[in-house]
């Protein structure tokens, strides 16, 4: 059925699309044969929020279309998740467009901007937080971590990220990076400090995205490898 968020975004569009309830109901009963979203099918709603997102009247905004870009309260923890996802190599594509679609999988709902509802974001940042935990290997720490060593939790959770990305490449073989020496010695090659404990937030953001790339190039490199075996 319609959840409320998605009810929500149906009624506000047609109030963007200054489209009158007679429009309304005709254009419910000539799509889907019934006369009220609170019949929809969470799918079926789905459908109805993209033809009346055309009536809102959205305009391209950085040579895209602006309802491919993620807005809304909870957009700026998604798309920080996804850009963890897209560094671990899970994701592949790090645009806006592949986050959203993972969002209108896990709420129905076509875009960040409609994630008013609490249960709704909950659903779509967990889902995150558990995909990139079991296949990216990443340990999110809790609030007694954050407690037990002094550190924001937001410093953990950004070194655990970066972590994860360390054994991806220590597994895979990358001879820069073979541990947690290793590692701080990469960094430090990179301007970073020579140690994790005197890293900031932004440290460990500049680091992952360092180690993102060593993975994005080891992945093109193990492709080219076996694209060349299958050739032989």
């Amino acid at each position: 059925m319609t959840s409320p968020a998605q009810t929500r975004a149906i009624h506000a569009m047609r109030k963007a699309g200054q489209m009158d309830d007679r429009e309304y109901r005709a254009l419910l009963a000539a799509r889907f044969g019934k006369t009220s979203s609170a019949d929809l099918t969470g799918a079926e709603a789905s459908v109805l929020i993209d033809e009346l997102r055309a009536v809102t009247g959205v305009t391209p905004a950085a040579g895209r279309s602006a309802a491919r870009t993620a807005t809304g309260k909870f957009a700026p923890v998604l798309r920080a998740l996804w850009i963890c996802a897209w560094r671990l190599g899970l994701a592949r594509s790090r645009d806006d467009a592949a986050l959203l679609a993972f969002v209108e999988r896990q709420t129905g709902l076509t875009h960040s901007r409609f994630l008013t509802d609490a249960a709704d974001a909950t659903r779509a940042i967990e889902g995150l937080k558990a995909w990139i935990a079991r296949d990216g290997g990443v340990i999110w720490p809790a609030h007694a971590d954050a407690r037990a060593t002094g550190r924001p939790l937001s410093w953990l959770r950004k070194q655990a990220v970066a972590e994860a990305a360390i054994g991806k490449l220590s597994g895979g073989g990358d001879p820069a990076i073979g541990g947690s020496r290793e590692a701080e010695a990469f960094g430090a090659g990179r301007g970073l400090p020579a140690a994790f404990a005197a890293y900031s937030e932004a440290d460990w953001d500049t680091f992952a995205a360092f180690l993102g790339e060593r993975l994005q190039q080891l992945g093109d490199s193990t492709k080219a490898k076996n694209g060349k075996r299958r050739s032989a």
